[in-house]
């Protein structure tokens, strides 16, 4: 029997039974919308969420000056302060003194640099001020940061104005969010002037928005980016100490060469690290942080996430098959006579098996084609309704990914389903079938 012929047969088998065809076709969709809307979701967050580490320093190496946590520490050092307090103890009251604060200082920077993968070496100064503009004040971020290098390292861009440059005293970046702040009225301009604890600075560069449904999260909203020696002058109390000691850094910034051994050269600094700070690994006094280690960290998360929650989307998919089978040996049951009559002018068991196959698989195409218009429309309308709750632009999403697997699922679904009713369809004998009523 011609495959046309077949496909033909199969086609009005469907249509001639059109109410149990849908309901059969409505399970397979429910099933297929749930994958393919989970999936997309999925692959979606999974990208934002890439996208505001990158933005944060995906591909840096973040260094900070502090000590591991010590449960036993703690505790010992709440029994010493105790015995002393009460008099108790070997030691007398007063003799406890808290570990003093470890920190980076240029030192740590030079013994970065003869590292041969580093490409860049950036410092970060971080404190909050008081900005004043057009008579109102508001509370900001500062981060203090090396001209002539966080250009080349950061992730950010600008959007007015230019990014800072080595020589650059008085002038500062400031974010989007900032200079669009509801709080001070109106808006900042570039080559305006904005005090910051009552000192004048000069705003040279407005940051582009952060993108994305996360790009919120990107950082600090209201955050200044200046040269870090202008915040060791920068006043944040009466007194006129803002707390940082010069050539003090909060955290140090590195970035790798493309063709860097990213794993060997990550051990590498921690090493020279030290030897330069005389420590060892138990009493290391600083922490150095991947954020590539971090991101694909989060990474396998959310597609383990994803996966399970697919997973579970997928057995409404068997109870999509079993109607597809239930419909099937319906349908045997009914076309048994014809059976014997297709049979006996020479119909071969193989036509008669594919004959049956094709009507499931057509059945669960029609369901994962529908299936996968209504999840993807799902999806959108969910990212549309996030987006105007985040004031974010709309972005379309479609994993090419979930379409493929799940057309590819309803087909196989389809064809496994009918296996078995299109095996004993073809099994008939011709006279058995004839005289079947």
């Amino acid at each position: 029997m011609k495959p046309a012929k077949i496909l033909r047969i199969a086609f009005n088998m469907v249509k001639a039974n059109k109410l149990r065809s849908w309901l059969t076709i409505v399970g397979v969709i429910i099933g297929i919308a749930s994958v393919m809307a989970i999936v997309t979701t999925g692959e979606y967050f999974q990208e934002q969420v890439t996208k505001t580490m990158e933005d944060l320093g995906g591909d840096t190496i973040t260094i900070v000056a502090s000590y591991p946590f010590n449960f036993e520490d703690v505790e010992y050092s709440q029994e010493s302060i105790s015995e002393n307090e009460s008099g108790g103890g070997y030691g007398s009251p007063g003799t406890y003194e808290e570990p003093k604060n470890p920190e980076l200082t240029r030192k740590d920077v030079f013994t970065l640099r003869r590292i041969p993968g580093v490409q860049y070496i950036n410092v970060n100064v971080e404190t909050f001020a008081d900005l004043e503009f057009g008579g109102k004040k508001t509370s900001v971020y500062i981060r203090g940061v090396d001209p002539g290098v966080w250009p080349d390292i950061t992730k950010k861009k600008v959007g007015e104005g230019r990014m800072l440059q080595p020589g650059d005293r008085t002038s500062v970046v400031i974010a989007n969010e900032l200079a669009n702040d509801e709080a001070l009225g109106r808006q900042i301009r570039v080559n305006q002037m904005i005090l910051l604890n009552g000192k004048s600075y000069r705003v040279i560069g407005i940051l582009a928005k952060d993108g994305g449904l996360l790009g919120a999260l990107g950082g600090f909203g209201n955050s200044i980016f200046m040269p870090y020696e202008e915040i060791y002058s920068l006043s944040t109390t009466e007194e006129g100490d803002n707390g940082k000691k010069r050539n003090v850094y909060d955290s140090i910034e590195v970035k790798l060469y493309k063709n860097a051994d990213y794993e060997g050269t990550l051990k590498e600094m921690e090493e020279v690290l030290r030897l330069s700070r005389r420590v060892d690994e138990k009493t290391q006094d600083f922490y150095v942080y991947s954020g590539k280690e971090n991101m694909e960290s989060v990474g396998k998360v959310i597609s383990g996430l994803t996966a399970f929650l697919a997973f579970i989307a997928g057995i409404s998919l068997l109870v999509g098959s079993t109607g597809i089978a239930n419909t099937m040996f319906t349908s045997v049951l009914e076309k048994t006579k014809e059976i014997g009559i297709m049979k006996a002018i020479g119909a071969q068991n193989k036509d008669i098996m594919l004959i049956f196959l094709c009507n499931a698989a057509m059945i669960s195409l029609v369901g994962g084609i529908i299936g996968i218009l209504l999840g993807t429309a799902v999806v959108q309308a969910i990212l549309f309704l996030i987006s105007m709750k985040m004031q974010t632009p709309f972005e379309f999403a479609l994993s090419i990914k979930g379409t493929i697997i799940a057309t590819l699922v309803s087909i196989i679904v389809g064809l496994i389903a009918g296996l078995v009713p299109a095996k004993n369809a073809s099994e008939l004998k011709p006279v058995d079938a004839l005289r079947y009523e």
